[in-house]
This record gives C-alpha cells, sequence and structure tokens, in this order.
C-alpha cells in the first residue's frame, strides 16, 4: 500500500490557531495553542496578567525558564525612578513597553512612601570617669526594665546591685581590669571582704531613670577601710539639676584567705591610699556611729523562717553567695500586710558569714520596737523598725548551724 505523502507546509505563514512571538534577538519562535490557552485562562482566573520574568542584561537572552512570550519584557527596559529622599529605586510599566497584546492594562511597582519615624529618644552619657584628682569615681546607670517591681520603681535589691557594680568598677579603675584590690593584697594571699553595710535611700528610681553613683573610700588605721555611695538622678527631665536619691556606707576588712582569719593592710598599699582615697569626708556624717544589732532567736513575734535553698545563680566569683542574694533573702521574710503599708527605707546589714551551693537558710523577722517589738524603744512618728536574721541549716558544705547576716530595716508609711 502506498503511503500519501504530507502536504508541505509553508514556512512563510503559520498554521491556523497557531500563536507568534517574538524573542529579543529577533527570532520567530511558534507557541502551541494549547499552551497560549492555558496561560491566559490563569491570567483570567487571576484577575490580572503574569507578571513579566526577568531577562538576562547578556546578549538580550531570556533567562533559564522565561517562555517566548516574557521574553520582549525586561527589567532593563523599563522606565525606572530613584527616590533620593528614601533612597529607593521603584519600577513603572505600562502596557506600551510590557510587551502584552492587551493595551488596556498598566501595571504600577511604585513604592509606597515610608511614614515619617519619630526619633528615639536614645540617652547619652559618659557612663564612667574618675573625677576629684582620681579620688572618686562616677558610674551613670540606666534603671532597666527587670530591676523595677510592679509600681515601675527599682528596688532595695536595685540600690545595693548598683553600689556594688560601681565598688567593684573603681577597684578595676585604680589597680588593673579584673583586680578588686591591690597586686600588693593578692601575691599576700589577701581579700577584701565586707562586715556591714548601710544602705538610705529617699527616693526609688523609675524604670528608664538615669542614676549617677559616687563613690569613694579611705582607710581606717591598718587592718581597715570605710567605702561610701552617692546615688544622683540625672535623668534628662531634670535639666542638669541632679537630685541626691541614696546614700550607703559600708566597712570593709583585709581577710587572709589561707588562715581564714583577720590581716594587715599591706605598708605599700596604706601609703598608695593616699593619693586614692577621699580623706575626710563620710557619706553619713562626722557623727555617725554604729549600734549593735540585736539577736532574734526565740524572740516572742518573730515570724514563721523563710527558707531559701542556695543556688548556682547565687554564686559570685568567690564562690559564696553574693551579698546582694542577702539583701533580697531578708526581705522576702516581711509580711505582705507589712509591705502594703509601709515603703522600705533602710537597710543595715552585718555580715557574720558565708554561704555555698548546696547550704539552706532560713530568713526570720520581728518587730524591734513600738507596739508587738522585742525591745524596749521607740519608733519614729510615720515609721516603723523590723530585726532580721538569717541563719544555716547544718547542711551542704556548712555541717553545722550558723549565724549568715543580721540586720535592721527602717520603713515609712506610704504616702
Amino acid at each position: 500500500v502506498a503511503r500519501c505523502p504530507r502536504p508541505p507546509v509553508s514556512r512563510a505563514s503559520p498554521p491556523r490557531d497557531v500563536t507568534m512571538s517574538t524573542l529579543a534577538s529577533g527570532r520567530v519562535v511558534v507557541v502551541h495553542p494549547r499552551v497560549a490557552a492555558a496561560s491566559n485562562r490563569v491570567d483570567r482566573a487571576n484577575g490580572k496578567h503574569t507578571q513579566p520574568r526577568r531577562v538576562s542584561r547578556i546578549a538580550g537572552k531570556p533567562r533559564f525558564g522565561d517562555t517566548a512570550s516574557h521574553a520582549v519584557s525586561s527589567i532593563a527596559d523599563r522606565p525606572e525612578t530613584f527616590d533620593r529622599t528614601r533612597g529607593r529605586s521603584s519600577i513603572k510599566t505600562s502596557a506600551s513597553s510590557s510587551g502584552y497584546g492587551n493595551n488596556n492594562f498598566a501595571s504600577s511597582y511604585e513604592t509606597k512612601p515610608e511614614a515619617q519615624q519619630v526619633p528615639l529618644d536614645i540617652p547619652h552619657w559618659h557612663s564612667r570617669a574618675l573625677i576629684t584628682n582620681g579620688r572618686v569615681f562616677s558610674e551613670t546607670f540606666p534603671v532597666r526594665f527587670d530591676e523595677c517591681g510592679p509600681d515601675k520603681r527599682s528596688t532595695m535589691r536595685t540600690v545595693a546591685g548598683m553600689i556594688q557594680e560601681c565598688a567593684c568598677n573603681h577597684a578595676q579603675g585604680i589597680w588593673g581590669r579584673a583586680q578588686s584590690m591591690p597586686v600588693e593584697m593578692s601575691e599576700a594571699d589577701l581579700a577584701w571582704v565586707c562586715t556591714r553595710l548601710h544602705i538610705v535611700v529617699k527616693e526609688y528610681p523609675r524604670w528608664g531613670d538615669q542614676v549617677q553613683v559616687k563613690t569613694w573610700f579611705e582607710s581606717q588605721g591598718k587592718i581597715a577601710a570605710r567605702r561610701d555611695w552617692e546615688m544622683t538622678d540625672v535623668s534628662p527631665e531634670k535639666n542638669g539639676q541632679g537630685v541626691v536619691i541614696a546614700k550607703a556606707t559600708s566597712q570593709w576588712i583585709a581577710f587572709n584567705l589561707v588562715r581564714r582569719k583577720l590581716a594587715r593592710i599591706p605598708q605599700v598599699v596604706v601609703e598608695k591610699f593616699q593619693t586614692q582615697s577621699l580623706m575626710d569626708s563620710p557619706v553619713m556624717g562626722t557623727s555617725y556611729a554604729v549600734d549593735k544589732l540585736p539577736d532574734v532567736r526565740g524572740l516572742k513575734g518573730t515570724t514563721i523562717p523563710e527558707s531559701h535553698s542556695v543556688r548556682r545563680s547565687d554564686l559570685d566569683m568567690n564562690n559564696h553567695v553574693n551579698n546582694v542574694v542577702y539583701t533580697e533573702w531578708l526581705l522576702e521574710s516581711v509580711p505582705d500586710t507589712f509591705w502594703q503599708k509601709y515603703d522600705l527605707q533602710e537597710i543595715i546589714l552585718e555580715f557574720k558569714n558565708e554561704c555555698h551551693d548546696g547550704d539552706n537558710v532560713d530568713a526570720i523577722c520581728c518587730r524591734e520596737c513600738g507596739p508587738g517589738g522585742v525591745l524596749d524603744c521607740q519608733e519614729k512618728p510615720g515609721t516603723a523598725q523590723l530585726v532580721h536574721m538569717l541563719l544555716k541549716r547544718g547542711f551542704g558544705m556548712s555541717p553545722t548551724e550558723a549565724e549568715v547576716v543580721r540586720a535592721r530595716s527602717v520603713w515609712r508609711v506610704k504616702k
């Protein structure tokens, strides 16, 4: 059976219903009608034309995946504008430049202008400085979110933490980075140990405030020294007129880490103090006297012990519980009714012992003076006094019970 030859197809004209398209190079390409119809259905379903794909700038050739109908529409061929105020380019297209057959369609890619941003009120200050001929150290702190309570005010723990940080940075400023004592003391296995801390707060700074803390010290003989602090609110709304909001003083001794007992300050260190310390400037005044704090164990009216277990996060670089943590533990024993009626104004701590990881500590307190007080004394009008103790139970690294801290807190009636 003879086969009938296929009728010749003229290359000059395409078959019926076949769509013609042209590449950027000018070569004619035949697009199958099914492909063209499918593309039109997608465009009609979406309610808009499919956006043209980017074409390579090299020799005008389409990139991998570009169809013939998209070839002539290149990003490089579209008019481009530049917004100098924002530094961003925006592309506009129209039917005449998009390569689409529908001249009634036009699209725009112009970027919408961003909303005008309000400048951030970022505080700028010189954080640390040695002033008064290098005898006083000053540091400015922002009051952080996690340092405030429900009333947006900072706490006694916050104040204790700020003055401790300021004192440590002062030590680094005069004795070297990461040095809390002169090299002559560290070579002799000596360290500074705080034995007493007294903090008075007139007004607690609030979240976002800027607080300037100044500190200085003075030697007291050859075995002890005194360190003082003054805290000032220097927030921008004060207009440079800082207000003193707190002050504190502390007693320190030289302690032999090997023999575990008091030691004398080396003479070379005492001589250096003559140029590093601020003499005759006690922040509490020249008439300041140290009162003995009572032992409240077994006294009537003592609160139920509030127990604390030493956690790893409570330890400092000396591998014992930090003094700031003791402040927090003491105040946890104060009843809620007392917090609702009074504001904490003052706290005095006497450090008797140290605590380590795994130790268990009980916090107790009672009213010192006035109605229900354990001592025969009088309170000032509008104030109340509590006496506290931290007692270490015989577990962990300390097998015997020991007294850790004695303390007194002074409160004022809420305004």
